[in-house]
């Protein structure tokens, strides 16, 4: 990334464009790091410079500015515009049929699809540090983001601030939404979480695993063989299958992805009393339909405030 004035250290730049939106950029000896402000501060790119390893999917549909739809999803716009990379989750997660509050949230609620404003907090060669922050629309939230890299670390920092702005209380189903892909993403990654159960949704009809609570972490009812198997091991694009998994009990929050062959891994940490559940979504080529048509291979693990059947309704509930 090109700063005047700058060639070693932690740089950022507002000054770069992709397709008419804005970008961000955070670098340094380790890490580069993309952030896509015209759509929910989305992170496209997290790239492990010394190998020249981008952990993010990249989804089939490119990313770009919005279009006008031939017809409106009840979902909602969330998959026309999923390019892949990191999103941040709110109000709502999964696609609930019913409104809260007077109103529908769709598919992951509104904030992944909003312009952010952005603003460098601190630029120097030792640490750069980005503040991005939007107000929705539908709902009285107001969230604010600080992301910053400090010289020679692969760390991105992250604090956030989410406030309701109305005078009555707003339940929200809160959560960050990084998916990996190849070339980092094959069979001999291997997923660590302290963990101590498994919850299966009935999600789709090429999942993999029997629906259902009460798994012991890490075993799972592989509903093809009728045999327990281990839910962290990522498995290969010809397994044909699409599934959501929740684990839950958490003893702190964390997890790492490892790829054993590349031997490199990406990790997050976080307030488990906060995030006090982990999803992940298992994409390993049997996503037949709307929207990737059998194209995909991919993973994501996601530290969430709440778990579905969609909604905040069912997430009250749960």
């Amino acid at each position: 990334m090109y700063t005047h004035g700058r060639k070693q250290g932690c740089r950022i730049s507002l000054d770069y464009t992709y397709r008419g939106m804005r970008v961000a950029f955070l670098e340094n000896e380790v890490l580069r790091v993309g952030v896509l402000l015209d759509k929910g501060a989305d992170i496209f790119e997290f790239t492990y410079k010394p190998r020249d390893l981008d952990f993010m999917w990249q989804s089939p549909i490119e990313m770009r500015a919005p279009y006008v739809a031939t017809s409106a999803l009840p979902e909602g716009a969330f998959h026309d515009y999923y390019y892949g990379g990191w999103q941040e989750v709110l109000p709502s997660a999964g696609w609930a049929s019913e409104p809260y509050l007077g109103t529908y949230q769709g598919l992951h609620g509104e904030i992944s699809l909003l312009p952010f404003e952005a603003a460098i907090v601190e630029d120097s060669p030792e640490k750069v540090s980005l503040r991005v922050w939007t107000r929705a629309y539908r709902s009285p939230l107001a969230l604010e983001r600080f992301m910053t890299l400090e010289r020679h670390r692969p760390v991105l920092h992250i604090r956030e601030r989410l406030t309701n702005e109305s005078p009555a209380e707003f339940a929200v189903m809160w959560g960050h939404h990084p998916a990996f892909g190849e070339p980092f993403l094959d069979d001999s990654c291997r997923v660590s979480a302290p963990a101590t159960e498994v919850e299966v949704l009935a999600f789709h009809p090429n999942g993999l695993w029997e629906p259902g609570g009460g798994y012991e972490f890490p075993n799972v009812l592989n509903r093809r063989s009728g045999e327990l198997q281990d839910i962290r091991r990522v498995l290969p694009r010809e397994t044909g299958s699409v599934d959501v998994v929740f684990f839950k009990g958490l003893a702190e929050g964390w997890y790492g992805i490892t790829n054993e062959r590349l031997k490199v891994g990406f990790g997050m940490a976080w307030d488990a009393s906060l995030f006090k559940y982990l999803w992940m979504w298992q994409v390993y080529g049997g996503h037949h339909d709307y929207p990737w048509y059998g194209r995909t291979y991919n993973c994501a693990l996601e530290p969430f405030t709440s778990y579905p059947p969609a909604g905040i309704k069912n997430a009250l509930d749960n």
